[in-house]
């Protein structure tokens, strides 16, 4: 009798596993990690154009299960929902409540260059006003142990680079 509904626990608990993926295509080539971080172990590597099951997210990165099983972590922004509609409805219920209760969707996209084209960068130059700005912002080995004193910081030992020839002592 026990193992009656051990099987259909098991049974229950993939579907529910099933409905909860959504197919997706990866938009660029990804590398496919054990964890959601960027220097997690790399399971392999996924050619752009891979239909994928997208399992859920979680910050930055999407859970999915690759053609061939492998179940890992990419980019959120390297996966793409086949259609607008492939949510489920358990996660669209999820999303209105979540609309309802904070006015939001719960879901946040980044990117590291936004507002910066090609174009931009290929006529980027020099500027040697904005480097001399930052110099107010440089420190000296003093000043960075008496900011240390006063936040009750650990020393360690680190080197420090000499501003003259950028060297370390």
């Amino acid at each position: 009798m026990k193992a009656v509904h051990l099987s259909f626990l098991l049974c229950a608990a993939g579907l529910s596993l099933a409905a909860q993926a959504a197919p997706g295509t990866l938009t660029r080539a990804a590398d496919l990690k054990a964890k959601p971080f960027v220097d997690a172990a790399t399971l392999t590597q996924l050619p752009e154009q891979t239909k994928v099951d997208i399992l859920g997210n979680e910050g930055g990165w999407s859970q999915i299960k690759s053609p061939q099983g492998q179940t890992g972590w990419v980019r959120l922004l390297h996966v793409r929902p086949d259609s607008a509609s492939s949510g489920n409805a358990l996660s669209s219920l999820g999303t209105l409540g979540n609309v309802a209760r904070t006015g939001s969707t719960g879901a946040t996209a980044t990117t590291g260059a936004k507002g910066i084209s090609k174009d931009d960068l290929a006529q980027a130059a020099p500027s040697p006003q904005e480097v001399k700005r930052l110099t107010q912002y440089a420190s000296n080995r003093q000043s960075a142990e008496q900011h240390a004193r006063s936040n009750r910081l650990q020393k360690r030992n680190m080197a420090y680079l000499d501003p003259a020839d950028g060297k370390r002592n």
